[in-house]
């Protein structure tokens, strides 16, 4: 079990970094082209809409950072707090994360996503 939980681990590593990177095609091969998504503020969405607004959000920043400050493990779910910051020609996005993902088979099924929803309207209106 330790080894699938480690797997796990690694692979929300790999996830952030591609983020970080603003590697999409990273980020899409990670997902099961059937995952769902719940994001604060947008409810449930599906892998198209997902990835549409981390397009144009998150992939549109001149600079990303994300840092990974806890993570937790067990079974196929992996919980992470993390801090952001996106940096755009006309502003500065910060934010502090919260999420699970589910993970099956090497690939994310499920992701649910909390964050400030304050300073993610701020940001992007």
């Amino acid at each position: 079990m330790t080894s699938t939980i480690e797997t796990n681990k690694a692979l929300v590593y790999r996830y952030t970094q591609a983020v970080i990177d603003g590697d999409m095609q990273t980020i899409e091969a990670l997902q099961h082209r059937d995952v769902q998504w719940w994001v604060l503020g947008e409810g449930t969405i599906d892998r198209e809409r997902f990835n549409g607004l981390v397009r144009s959000g998150l992939m549109s920043a001149q600079k990303r950072s994300v840092k990974i400050i806890g993570i937790t493990a067990e079974g196929d779910r992996v919980a992470y707090e993390a801090e952001g910051e996106m940096v755009f020609p006309d502003r500065v996005y910060r934010n502090h994360y919260h999420n699970l993902l589910v993970i099956r088979d090497g690939l994310i099924v499920e992701g649910r996503e909390y964050m400030d929803t304050k300073a993610t309207a701020e940001a992007f209106g």
